[in-house]
């Protein structure tokens, strides 16, 4: 129900994007992925901040549990780091009813491009460690973060995930949080910034 922090784009086919939700500044889309029955998300928002205060933010590891969705606090680390821009971070997710899921993601922060814009992907990497039995290893996960420079003092931020839960949770079930989760974080993120 909860990992849908940890999704993103999909290589398939996919429907047009339905705007969900705009609230507070926060635009959240759905669309349906061929392949699979969980819904992909994207969200976006505007910051009043600099692109190095938002890179800064997001390579902020020991914080990620105050601002993502379900994530249990203290559970972040990071498992390996290759360079400052590419290494892999750990991390459990819990909800109620739901055995508690872990999640390793490999996290690549690119080079800034022609127009400033830096975009930061996020792969699932369910192999790095042995499955462990307390929990439920996320198995797919494709994401990324986008932060693209507006001029004056502003960025917008965008978020696209699309992954499975991994065990038996209701695809139906999952999808319900399609809005809340990326809501949540953003609103998160926007008040810590």
């Amino acid at each position: 129900m909860l990992s849908l922090t940890l999704l993103a784009t999909s290589t398939f086919a996919q429907e047009n994007w339905k705007l969900e939700k705009d609230k507070n500044g926060i635009k959240v889309w759905n669309r349906k992925v061929a392949g699979t029955a969980i819904k992909e998300f994207k969200v976006s928002t505007i910051i009043n901040t600099s692109t190095e205060k938002m890179l800064a933010f997001l390579k902020n590891t020991a914080k990620y549990d105050q601002w993502m969705y379900k994530v249990d606090e203290g559970s972040v680390k990071v498992l390996k780091r290759v360079s400052d821009n590419d290494y892999y971070t750990y991390m459990t997710i819990s909800a109620p009813f739901i055995k508690t899921r872990e999640t390793i993601t490999h996290m690549t922060f690119n080079s800034q491009d022609a127009k400033g814009a830096i975009l930061i992907n996020l792969d699932a990497a369910p192999n790095l460690l042995p499955l462990n039995d307390k929990y439920v290893r996320i198995p797919k996960m494709k994401a990324y973060f986008k932060i693209v420079p507006l001029g004056n003092g502003q960025i917008e931020l965008i978020h696209q995930a699309l992954g499975s839960s991994g065990g038996s949770i209701p695809e139906a079930l999952i999808n319900l949080t399609s809005v809340d989760c990326p809501f949540y974080m953003f609103t998160k993120i926007k008040s810590m910034i």
